[in-house]
């Protein structure tokens, strides 16, 4: 009789041992935490849809910016070096008593000027100018309006001295068929003939072979025929545009203020040769009304030009602003992405226990995040279109828009690239945003997804 009192007794202490147990930990693992994991899933896609929102605002300009500033120039601008020209002199008379003024550049000064500057050691060749507004590498251009068969077609303008060694000095490469670079130096404005680039050449032609070629150049009575001398590889006038189709024409060009160019020979470094010869250039280029002034590397000047047009501070605000919102957009996405990988810790080790492998269990949770960043930044695209589109206007079918970032003069229509076509640069950019997303999703999955895989089944399976 006792011994069935104290049997009685011992099943029920098992009883009431395993029943609390198994209450507690059946809710929390099968409904719980499935709902705690499905929560935290929503909370990850729709933060991955307003991230995509907000990256395709901030990354567009830090993409246009970044274009503009690798593509590259067209010709060789690291063996360059800019400088300029003070007046010094004052009014003075000739032998024949005919006043001579000092803010005049004659012939016979520039050239003077160029022969002191190419004797200098170090020194292939120097183009010496006197207007800045029409040079490569200014900032600002000019416009030449072309008929060909009674179409308009505008192309950017580059003036530059007859004489000079200006297409030997920049570099620019005559293509087959077209007069050497030498020859192209020594047109004179009365022949009429003008120089075009390779993307100038298709634009008025359809063709590259158009040495010899008519065109009506310039406007109203002042419009005239000129014939193509010769067509040179494309280049870019200034570093912050994407203009190519330019034409290039001899003139006369006489202003207060001097500028030149020099190309270095072979194995020269521009900043090293400012250094060792800059003081030699200086004393060499003094002449009886002028010395110079300034001399600095070609893309120094280039950069220089950039800032004093403001254009630097708006590339430089793009890309902090850029670089600011990848590096809390890693930190977010990461520690939302990591939390939601930690929380199926138990279920791998389910999982594991049933023979699945680590490598399958790592590659099904990034496939998984994977699919719901695509999913995500589909939907944050399709809302951030609906905006760019509001802003969309098609004028003599051609498309512009104020709420995509561009910093193109739509005036030269033939130089238009994927920057000023809507579908395109929508496309560019949003390919953008969602290579950055999903990483930044694959990265915060991989690696807590590598740990949990390691961890020992037994410890897995009792993690809460």
């Amino acid at each position: 009789m006792e011994q069935q009192k104290n049997n009685t007794q011992s099943n029920t202490f098992f009883k009431f041992e395993a029943s609390p147990w198994a209450e507690r930990r059946s809710l929390p693992t099968r409904e719980g935490r499935g709902r705690v994991r499905e929560g935290g899933g929503w909370v990850l896609f729709i933060e991955l849809v307003i991230i995509t929102v907000v990256a395709w605002a901030v990354l567009d300009p830090a993409v246009v910016n970044l274009y503009y500033r690798y593509l590259p120039l067209g010709y060789d601008s690291e063996r360059l070096l800019y400088g300029e020209y003070t007046v010094s002199g004052e009014w003075t008379t000739d032998e024949d008593g005919q006043p001579q003024d000092p803010y005049r550049i004659t012939e016979q000064r520039r050239q003077q000027m160029k022969r002191q500057l190419e004797a200098v050691e170090g020194v292939a060749s120097a183009y010496v100018y006197d207007q800045d507004y029409d040079a490569i590498g200014y900032t600002h251009g000019a416009y030449s309006l072309c008929v060909v068969d009674k179409d308009s077609i505008f192309l950017t303008y580059v003036g530059y001295v007859p004489d000079s060694r200006f297409f030997e000095t920049y570099g620019l490469r005559p293509l087959p068929g077209s007069p050497s670079a030498e020859e192209l130096s020594h047109i004179q404005p009365n022949e009429l003939k003008v120089v075009v680039t390779r993307s100038g050449a298709i634009a008025l032609f359809g063709t590259t072979d158009v040495v010899g070629r008519r065109c009506i150049y310039g406007y109203g009575d002042e419009a005239h025929e000129v014939q193509i001398a010769g067509v040179v590889e494309d280049f870019r006038k200034g570093a912050h545009t994407t203009n190519r189709t330019i034409l290039m024409r001899p003139g006369d060009l006489t202003t207060t203020h001097c500028h030149f160019v020099l190309r270095l020979q072979k194995g020269k470094d521009a900043h090293r040769f400012v250094e060792e010869h800059g003081a030699e250039v200086v004393r060499s280029g003094k002449t009886a009304y002028s010395r110079v002034s300034r001399l600095i590397p070609f893309t120094d000047w280039l950069r220089q030009q950039e800032l004093d047009d403001g254009r630097t501070q708006k590339v430089n605000q793009s890309l902090a602003l850029a670089f600011f919102f990848l590096v809390n957009l890693v930190l977010a996405v990461v520690g939302t992405v990591w939390l939601h990988a930690k929380r199926r810790t138990e279920e791998c080790g389910v999982r594991r226990a049933f023979g699945a492998t680590r490598g399958r269990l790592l590659c099904d949770m990034l496939w998984r995040n994977a699919l719901m960043a695509t999913v995500a930044v589909l939907i944050g695209l399709v809302i951030y279109l609906n905006y760019a589109y509001s802003g969309l206007e098609v004028e003599n079918g051609f498309e512009y828009t104020d709420t995509l970032y561009t910093n193109v003069n739509l005036d030269i229509r033939t130089d238009l690239t994927w920057v000023n076509h809507f579908w395109s640069h929508f496309l560019v950019i949003s390919a953008c945003v969602y290579l950055i997303i999903l990483g930044t999703v694959l990265i915060g999955t991989a690696i807590p997804a590598w740990r949990i895989t390691r961890t020992n089944i037994n410890e897995a399976l009792k993690d809460e």
